[in-house]
This record gives C-alpha cells, structure tokens and sequence, in this order.
C-alpha cells in the first residue's frame, strides 16, 4: 500500500481520486508500489521560487520532478517492514533519499515503528510525495515550506488506535528522534543542522467525512559552524472535511519565528476538480498568495494540474516564499507562477 491504514480510511472517505490500492504483488507478503510527478512551471520573477524548487522566469521541466519507489512486506504476524526511496525535487537522479525504511510490530491497538519515518506535522505528511493522493500541484507552501522541506527522522514511533464509535477512531503517537545531521540547499548556500532530539506528539480524529490532525514536536539543534545550540517548538493543526462533491481543508503552523496557515476549498465535477486555495505567512515571510487551478483525473492513478498561483509580499525585500530577498535580483516583491502537472502511482 501506498498509503498507512488510517490515511486510507480517510481517502476513501473524502473521495480523493488515489488508486490506494496501485502496487504490485512480488509474493503473498511483499508489495511493490510506486509514485511520481512532473511538471512545466514558470514565474515572471528572476528570484528563485520554493524551499527544493527554485522556480524561476524561465520554463522549468524538472523544478517539480520526483519518482519514488515503496517495499512493503509483511515478515510474520504482527511484524512489517517498509521502506521508500524517493528522487525529490532537490535531487540528482543518480543520487535520490531514503525518505523511510523501517520495522513495525502492531500488538492490540498499538503499534511501534523504528527505523527512518516520516515527520507527522501536516495533514499530507505522510504522502507528501505522492501528488496523486492531494487535490493541488504541491501542498501549499507556505505551511509545508515552514521548516524548510525537512520531511523525516531517525528514531522510534508509539501509535494508539481507538475506536470512538463505529464511524469515529482516535490515534494519538508519540515519536523520538535522535542525533541527525539535517542539510537543505538554500540557494546558493547549503544549511546544516545538528539536530540533537527530535521529540513531538500527533492526534487524529478521523470519521467517516473529516479529519482533525493536531500536532507538536521540539527539536533542540544546532546550525554549522556555530556551536550555540537553541529549541523550536512547532504547533500544527488541520482539517479536512468533506460534503457531496466538496471538499475543504485547512491548516496552520505556529513557532517562535512564524505563524503560516492556508484554507481551500474543491468541487469535484466528474473527472475535473477546481480548486481554490488562500494562504498567509507572517512574522519571518510576510505574504499573502492566492491559488486557482483544475486537476483531470486521467484515470483512477494518472492526473493532471493546471494552475496558477500569485503571491503578494507584505513587506518590501522580505524573503517571502523566495529562496532570498528579490532585492539581490533587482527584482520586484510579488510573483505569479503557472504550473501544468502530471501525477502517476503504480
């Protein structure tokens, strides 16, 4: 499966389009699966666009291009491993990321993970990479580009599944990750962390046509060269709900250097699905963007996106949702992008 047990109660809840049942049987106990996204994109700005992206005003055929292989097996009862290589947008193809490879043993109603994982914070984060699990060309970057792409963590996982009532179940995690040394190429300089813990805690409500994701995680860390080392605290919260052919969400992270949040709604026509999506960041990246565009689901695991985003800085020379300040390229302070994507899972 390409998608956890409880992401695909959800999915089919929502009538999100993803075939979670794509992947190939190698043997009774093992499932091979896959995923992918390309795209066509351009800005009308020189500054480079997106944490990993760096969109700018020439055509880019590969700023969105990931391809991403899953193994799933299941060892003996109760026992299951998995592990997912992904090229993401950042990466050479020769030279792609183990984004997780772990051991669960479910017991009861619990089940404990370790190895690589996926950060819990969001609503998508465990199919972040798998475009044809979400409505939009890229989750919306000013709540997913918040602490700047980094998407996993070494340690161990604790999961409770409940059972409010029939059409209601409660999962509450705990995780812990330790030392790692954390790299993102910000621009022309690429940043390093020491990340000494990781700790944090997510909840899910899931019914039959909602999700409520809230979540917490602390990180103490320092930044090479400098030996000072600092905590963050990271709050999120999501919901997803849906009602006939509509389908809205909403999120939003708070730390001590910023407040992000986005809200958007979908309408599904047959195999068309418009999509409009409001974002705001504040404090560290001062902006407003708005988000229109149509995705075709092709077949049940190929779609296509047409969008187009502008966002509007509030404070002039601000980074924004730049790499760095438009300042460095002469270049003005709000940016328009046009995207036509492609999605698959196999």
């Amino acid at each position: 499966m390409l998608l956890s047990r409880q992401y695909t109660i959800l999915i089919l809840s929502l009538g999100i389009t993803a075939n979670v049942e794509a992947g190939v049987e190698l043997t009774d106990n093992i499932m091979l699966s896959g995923f992918g996204t390309t795209s066509i994109s351009k800005t009308d700005n020189k500054t480079p666009l997106f944490v990993n992206r760096e969109i700018f005003d020439e055509t880019c055929y590969d700023c969105d291009t990931l391809f991403g292989l899953q193994l799933d097996i299941d060892v003996f009862e109760g026992f299951n491993a998995s592990a997912q290589v992904v090229k993401r947008t950042q990466d050479d193809w020769s030279d792609p990321e183990l984004e997780w490879a772990y051991l669960g043993y479910e017991f009861a109603d619990f089940e404990v993970r370790a190895g690589r994982l996926r950060l819990p914070l969001f609503l998508v984060s465990e199919f972040y990479y798998v475009g044809q699990a979400y409505t939009w060309a890229r989750p919306p970057e000013e709540v997913y580009d918040a602490i700047l792409g980094f998407t996993s963590y070494d340690g161990i996982s604790l999961a409770w599944d409940y059972d409010i009532s029939d059409e209601i179940s409660l999962t509450i995690s705990p995780y812990y990750g330790f030392d790692r040394l954390n790299e993102v190429q910000f621009g022309a300089n690429l940043l390093k962390f020491d990340t000494e813990y990781m700790a944090g805690i997510y909840v899910d409500v899931v019914g039959f046509n909602y999700r409520i994701h809230s979540g917490f995680m602390q990180a103490k860390y320092s930044q090479r060269p400098f030996p000072a080392t600092q905590k963050l605290d990271i709050y999120t919260l999501g919901a997803e709900y849906s009602l006939d052919a509509w389908q809205w969400m909403a999120e939003v992270e708070y730390d001590k250097f910023q407040t992000n949040w986005y809200a958007s709604a979908a309408y599904a026509l047959d195999d068309f699905t418009p999509y409009l999506v409001y974002a705001e960041s504040h404090e560290l990246r001062k902006t407003k963007g708005v988000t229109v565009g149509v995705r075709y689901d092709v077949t049940s695991t190929i779609s296509l996106n047409a969008e187009f985003q502008s966002i509007f800085s509030q404070e002039k020379g601000n980074r924004a949702q730049f790499v760095t300040s438009p300042l460095l390229y002469g270049e003005k302070d709000d940016v328009d992008i046009l995207s036509l994507t492609l999605n698959f899972v196999f």
